[in-house]
């Protein structure tokens, strides 16, 4: 063999060399999607300019031919390459499939045997004829050449519309780098249509090779001024579209230049594309956003739609141009509706909780209360009846009846106080516990049943009462309401004046309720003490009359559990007397 390396082997060479270069360049990004088929269209470009520079530098026909029959394993698969290239970067997933890529890899494949048997069957190569002069073989096409041209060509066009279809999917920020994709592109094409036309400014040399080294040139370009695999259009579309958040891209003049998923379902514009329009035309209800845009620094704001009903966390970065000047903002929308709710029920259950801790306290108080009252209250009655037993005895024996009928007297009243206070606190205990089922009152007669109870010291003190006639109908549990009734009108007999004169009354229902009232002719209550008056064992007026101080905590925790409310009416002017009174649902 005899080899003589001219112009035409030096560029070939040079291609080689350079299509080494670009693999290298591009090596860093070979995990990125479709940049592995580049490396490999690279390093078949190289095969190819190799198989020619021999090609170009020999001058025997035989071994023209059979480097060009090499060079096959080149240019056979640099269509398929290409093509899952710019499908890769397009997010095309379902066309890399292994069997699809299997499918398109049959016809490069077969080719290959189909070449090194040519001579028997002339499909690629019909005739090839020397040019000695220019030290240049001239192919002449046979048809297994244009079903594999046309292969060719289809495929890179396929790849073309690959790249072009994604200027419209990516937004404006990445459509640089699918520029400088189609520019690059389009030149293989060129070179090829040159090789196989009469148009070839040098009949007989084959542009392909140089025409992908130049592509692979202009795409490592793009990886240095574009950063085309550090932007990663592609890891994008993989990952926004998949994300929860609503992720928007807004330029300097606060259109909509790209959107996931996400925000298109957040817009309320599922089946209308929302890029290019107003981000506050799309966006409704969240119009202040824009405001809140700082061109320097990151921000985080908390923000919230529909009366408080959603809640978002949102980021606003600011993008940076190559200038470093800010193009837009990148807006990304956290959902913390259902933090905000459990937060708002972790208040609820806490303030409830507070609410127990509070009744736990009040209920440790009144036991306290309870212990320190009980024990003076019953002492009193229980020592009197214990000192007027050891007196019996002395009267027995001095046979003095009339003492001892006097003994036994005040025996029994110590004995009924007891009782009344063991009873008062049976009542309190039995309405804290109880659930009863309320039903529609007969006041009149649940008032006169606890006005009997009182006979006694009403006909003493020489009581009057004034009642209605009719009372406005009222639902409660009827021995309950006696009970309210009786505490009410024994402090009233027991504060009012000489005689007492009481005033029992009822208005008008208002807003559902029923207000149930009861006058004395006392000297009045001060504000201080009416703050406490409803409070466990606490006397109305201490010092004046006796008592344990139950009968209107009773009251008001019967009403309570009856749903209404309790109240006093006083001026603390003499003869004019106190107002209390108790509230219930009103019928119907």
């Amino acid at each position: 063999m005899s080899y003589h390396y001219e112009i035409n082997s030096l560029i070939e060479f040079i291609t080689a060399v350079a299509a080494v270069i670009t693999v290298i360049i591009l090596w860093k990004y070979k995990k990125a999607p479709g940049v592995k088929y580049l490396i490999f269209l690279e390093l078949s470009v190289a095969i190819r300019a190799l198989s020619y520079a021999f090609e170009f530098g020999t001058n025997v026909l035989e071994e023209k031919i059979l480097w060009s029959k090499i060079s096959y394993f080149g240019i056979a698969y640099l269509p398929v390459l290409y093509f899952l290239f710019t499908t890769g970067f397009s997010q095309k997933k379902k066309w890399i499939a292994k069997n699809k890529i299997l499918l398109l890899c049959i016809l490069p494949t077969i080719m290959i045997p189909i070449v090194f048997t040519n001579d028997y069957h002339h499909l690629v190569w019909t005739d090839v004829i020397l040019d000695e002069q220019e030290n240049i073989a001239h192919y002449f096409h046979g048809f297994a050449f244009w079903i594999f041209f046309l292969f060719t060509e289809l495929l890179i066009f396929a790849g073309l519309y690959n790249l072009l279809s994604s200027v419209y999917k990516f937004s404006s920020y990445y459509r640089s780098q699918v520029y400088t994709l189609v520019i690059g592109s389009v030149i293989p094409v060129i070179g090829n249509l040159l090789y196989v036309s009469k148009i070839n400014p040098f009949p007989g040399f084959d542009w392909t090779p140089v025409s992908f080294v130049i592509t692979g040139f202009i795409i490592s370009l793009g990886v240095i001024r574009f950063r085309i695999f550090d932007l990663v259009p592609l890891a994008r579309n993989k990952l926004l579209d998949i994300i929860n958040d609503s992720i928007i891209v807004v330029n300097s003049e606060g259109i909509i230049e790209d959107c996931n998923p996400a925000a298109q379902r957040l817009s309320g514009n599922s089946g209308l594309k929302i890029t290019g329009r107003s981000f506050n035309s799309v966006f409704k209800g969240f119009e202040k956003i824009t405001k809140e845009f700082d061109d320097s620094a990151e921000k985080r704001i908390e923000y919230s739609t529909g009366n408080n009903k959603y809640f978002y966390d949102i980021l606003i970065t600011p993008l940076k141009n190559i200038e470093e000047r800010t193009s837009g903002h990148l807006l990304i929308f956290h959902d913390i509706t259902k933090i905000k709710n459990a937060e708002e029920s972790v208040k609820e259950v806490n303030k409830n909780l507070l609410k127990e801790i509070e009744k736990k306290e009040k209920l440790i108080e009144d036991l306290d209360a309870f212990a320190h009252t009980v024990a003076h209250d019953i002492k009193n009655p229980l020592g009197a009846i214990q000192s007027t037993i050891s007196l019996i005895p002395e009267c027995l024996e001095r046979n003095d009846l009339e003492l001892l009928e006097e003994l036994i007297g005040m025996i029994q009243i110590s004995a009924n106080k007891s009782v009344h206070i063991t009873n008062e606190l049976l009542t309190l205990a039995s309405v804290r516990k109880q659930s009863v089922k309320t039903t529609l009152l007969d006041m009149d007669v649940i008032f006169t049943e606890a006005k009997v109870r009182l006979f006694n010291i009403i006909n003493e003190r020489n009581v009057k009462i004034e009642k209605p006639h009719h009372w406005p109908r009222a639902i409660g549990y009827a021995s309950w309401v006696e009970e309210v009734w009786f505490n009410y009108l024994s402090n009233a007999i027991k504060y009012g004046g000489n005689p007492p004169i009481i005033k029992v009354g009822a208005d008008s229902p208002e807003n559902g309720f029923i207000r149930f009232w009861i006058k004395d002719n006392g000297n009045g209550i001060s504000e201080e003490a009416q703050k406490l008056l409803f409070n466990q064992f606490t006397r109305l007026v201490p010092e004046y009359e006796e008592g344990h101080g139950l009968g209107l905590s009773i009251v008001k925790r019967i009403i309570d559990k009856l749903g209404g409310v309790v109240g006093i009416e006083s001026s603390s002017i003499q003869g004019e007397g106190s107002l209390f009174y108790f509230t219930l649902p009103a019928f119907d």
